[in-house]
């Protein structure tokens, strides 16, 4: 966990090297730093929707799925009740949420420079087709065939990594959002690069629209590293 120190020097937050710019300022609650809810939203590409009458939050985009509700400390995350250590607040008129969470549940990496009071957002947006080579930091992996079989319950993901030992996390969606999720395991060498597999196995069959390719950072927190359109 991060601590967020507190004094009169403004935050800054930069995705993707770019600084957002705020109509209000973010600010500091229990540690945590609460930025309006639309802006963070929309500039990391998640579609949202208000709904006054519940003082709830809907975002989404074609991986995730967050549902926000005000003064509420349990948010839902794909379906999944996530506990949040700060909540959703309306402050002045203005809707506000906490930065790591709702960055860190879309597959995005988060860090935080006390010295200069800078959050510093990391996103990867791109999306690839198949066989492309895509990179995170040393790594460089490629997916590079999807098959279904078994009436559609099971999902082989098929590619290749310079780097055998790192954790690959596999998530295949469909047209609805829905997902299933897997880990690769080595299955042979081809040159410089290892081939890998992801067996999925399902409970009720899916038809692979996408992948999201997950590592972990040093925090060990999940994040999206690539995107896969098996539709290009």
């Amino acid at each position: 966990m991060f601590s967020f120190a507190a004094d009169n020097k403004s935050i800054s937050v930069y995705l993707n090297d770019s600084k957002l710019q705020f109509d209000v300022e973010p600010y500091i609650k229990e540690g945590r730093t609460m930025v309006p809810f639309r802006k963070i939203f929309e500039s990391l590409g998640v579609d949202i929707s208000w709904n006054g009458a519940n003082r709830t939050i809907s975002a989404s985009n074609n991986s995730t799925n967050i549902f926000i509700q005000i003064s509420n400390k349990q948010a839902v995350v794909n379906g999944i009740k996530t506990d949040l250590d700060v909540a959703a607040e309306i402050k002045n008129g203005r809707t506000f949420v906490p930065l790591r969470f709702v960055s860190e549940n879309t597959g995005a990496e988060v860090n935080w420079d006390s010295k200069t009071k800078t959050v510093h957002i990391s996103y990867v947006s791109d999306v690839h087709k198949l066989g492309d080579v895509t990179r995170y930091k040393d790594l460089e992996f490629s997916i590079n065939n999807v098959d279904v079989s078994r009436e559609g319950k099971l999902i082989t993901v098929v590619g290749k990594t310079n780097l055998p030992d790192k954790l690959l996390i596999i998530e295949v969606f469909d047209d609805s959002g829905r997902y299933e999720m897997g880990f690769i395991n080595i299955t042979g060498q081809d040159g410089s690069k290892h081939r890998f597999e992801s067996n999925i196995y399902l409970t009720s069959s899916l038809t692979p629209k996408s992948i999201i390719i997950k590592t972990t950072n040093e925090s060990n927190k999940p994040i999206k590293i690539s995107e896969y359109n098996l539709k290009m």
